[in-house]
């Protein structure tokens, strides 16, 4: 499997060494969760429709805006019942705005079902957006799942994928437990092949806020993955859900706000939900800490079929 810092970078907008320079990688995303309270035709009709509208709104509105999406039926859907906005989509795609996300058919339960089901969702997923976009996701994103056994980094790993992100383990009933093994480092299976993990995104809803560039839990949380690992950058989810849609107004005005500026404490960057495991080197990857087992919830769901 290539390592990350291989692949050309999708953002090319973005200027940053994550070698040299302290970067947070800020991931806009909706969540739509498919096994909520929703029903078939108002997912359709209603929040699918939503969520392209909305976002374009975002995109001709704020220039430096880019969002991620999963969900490869959801895609498919969208062009059987939308089709005119579905056009609209395929373009923002083409530039680099709009970014296919998470590999998979749908974001699936990965507890109960098996390796091959796992594998399936890579493969139909990404051909997908193959044959659609002409552009693949390299990550595996699964905020909402309720929790992650041993075995999952490795099928990952063996289907060629990069990373893995969530926010779920943030949960009191996980941090019960467990401490959350890292920020972001390497989460391998039983046979000690896994991928780059992204454990603690923070929430999907967060809110991001004003001159996120000199906020102090981030400048603290890079610190300490500076001090205890010898990287110096981390990733975070902003976005609302779960009825997928647009992001807020003023989350995007903030985030955009906290480019580029002389005085920042760090670099903030827009980009896609992969970006960052395409930009990890070789040489940083033999940095990163590393865990292998189960990363289950106690409480919350415990071992519940669900997305």
């Amino acid at each position: 499997m290539p390592l990350a810092g291989l692949a050309q970078p999708l953002d090319r907008r973005a200027k940053y060494d994550i070698s040299k320079e302290r970067v947070l990688y800020t991931v806009g995303y909706t969540h739509l969760d498919s096994e909520y309270e929703w029903d078939y035709k108002t997912t359709v009709t209603d929040y699918l429709k939503n969520t392209m509208a909305e976002n374009f709104r975002l995109f001709d509105k704020y220039p430096d805006y880019v969002y991620s999406f999963t969900g490869a039926r959801r895609y498919h859907q969208m062009k059987e019942y939308h089709p005119e906005l579905y056009k609209r989509l395929k373009g923002y795609v083409e530039q680099g705005r709009w970014n296919v996300a998470g590999s998979s058919v749908d974001e699936g339960e990965v507890n109960i079902s098996s390796p091959e089901s796992v594998l399936r969702q890579i493969l139909y997923g990404n051909n997908y957006f193959r044959s659609e976009f002409g552009k693949e996701s390299v990550d595996y994103m699964l905020p909402d799942c309720f929790g992650f056994v041993d075995n999952l980094p490795s099928v990952l790993h063996h289907a060629g994928l990069l990373g893995f992100s969530t926010q779920k383990l943030t949960i009191n009933s996980f941090k019960a437990a467990n401490p959350i093994p890292f920020n972001v480092g390497v989460w391998n299976g039983p046979d000690g092949k896994g991928v780059v993990a992204c454990l603690d995104a923070t929430d999907y809803d967060g809110d991001i806020f004003p001159r996120l560039d000199l906020d102090s839990y981030w400048d603290k949380r890079l610190a300490d993955d500076q001090k205890r690992y010898g990287i110096s950058f981390d990733y975070r989810y902003y976005g609302c859900g779960d009825m997928g849609g647009g992001l807020r107004d003023r989350d995007v005005i903030y985030a955009s706000g906290s480019l580029n500026n002389p005085d920042s404490k760090f670099k903030v960057v827009m980009t896609s939900s992969d970006q960052m495991f395409r930009d990890i080197t070789p040489e940083i990857h033999k940095k990163l800490p590393v865990y292998t087992g189960d990363l289950l919830l106690i409480e919350h769901s415990a071992g519940s079929m669900t997305s």
